[in-house]
């Protein structure tokens, strides 16, 4: 067994348990390699950083959001498959924005084995890959979800410039439908599903009426002025009024 300087920190193949696996070169080589790319990869990621482990001198990759955070212990990972064929990712979320009083739970990530010969830290790579892609819902694993689902409801905030609404999965959906009944033609049933939306943002998210109608200004930007001066003659509720734009009601 032998020690190993990496990009991640150093890789203990040095073990007295006579349990253990001896890898051959060939599989060393196989993760040396994968863990040189996944260096590559992580400079160049925007969503991913790194965070040095006091305890082992060795370096975590974090992903992090406003109240979750996701960490991948590398050199644990490698470890753990040379040694004991362990296909586990070494994975933890952390829950919660105050650490004192938040929650760590490990994940179970299994590195597909259908590729025989495939280095573990090709793995990696690929769930890195994943975060950059903000998680797309079919090739994330379940047991990232939650992480996922926080993921994609931070991105459409930013990009909606959202950033004082809490979004929730209802609210995506939501605006998802609001965006396809434009796609079919229909603006002003979108008005409507937006008007909608902002009655949720004022009455259940405790959002006072200027900052709703701020905070939702680009997403009737996307509407043909049109459909809301004309949804403004007839809305379906009074209040709907409260949250047009000052175009719409005749202002």
């Amino acid at each position: 067994m032998s020690l190993h300087h990496t990009p991640f920190g150093l890789l203990n193949l040095y073990q007295e348990d006579e349990e253990l696996i001896r890898p051959n070169d060939q599989q060393l080589n196989a993760e040396l390699r994968g863990l040189g790319l996944l260096d590559d990869v992580v400079r160049m990621a925007t969503s991913w950083g790194r965070e040095l482990c006091p305890k082992s001198g060795n370096t975590k990759l974090v992903a992090a959001l406003d109240g979750f955070e996701l960490r991948i212990d590398v050199m644990k990972t490698v470890e753990g498959f040379l040694t004991m064929k362990d296909p586990h990712l070494e994975v933890h979320i952390f829950r919660g924005r105050n650490r004192t009083v938040g929650t760590v739970e490990r994940v179970c990530v299994l590195y597909n084995q259908n590729h025989p010969g495939c280095a573990i830290a090709d793995a990696l790579v690929s769930l890195v890959l994943l975060g950059e892609a903000n998680w797309p819902e079919e090739a994330t694993p379940h047991t990232l979800r939650d992480f996922a689902e926080a993921a994609q409801i931070e991105q459409m905030a930013r990009r909606l410039k959202l950033g004082k609404i809490q979004l929730t999965l209802e609210d995506l959906e939501e605006i998802a439908d609001i965006r396809k009944a434009l796609e079919l033609g229909m603006p002003q049933a979108a008005v409507d599903m937006l008007c909608a939306f902002c009655r949720r943002c004022y009455a259940c998210k405790g959002m006072e009426i200027d900052a709703v109608k701020r905070y939702t200004a680009p997403l009737f930007d996307e509407i043909p002025r049109n459909a809301v001066v004309a949804y403004g003659l007839g809305p379906s509720h009074p209040s709907d009024l409260l949250f047009l734009p000052d175009f719409g009601t005749g202002q």
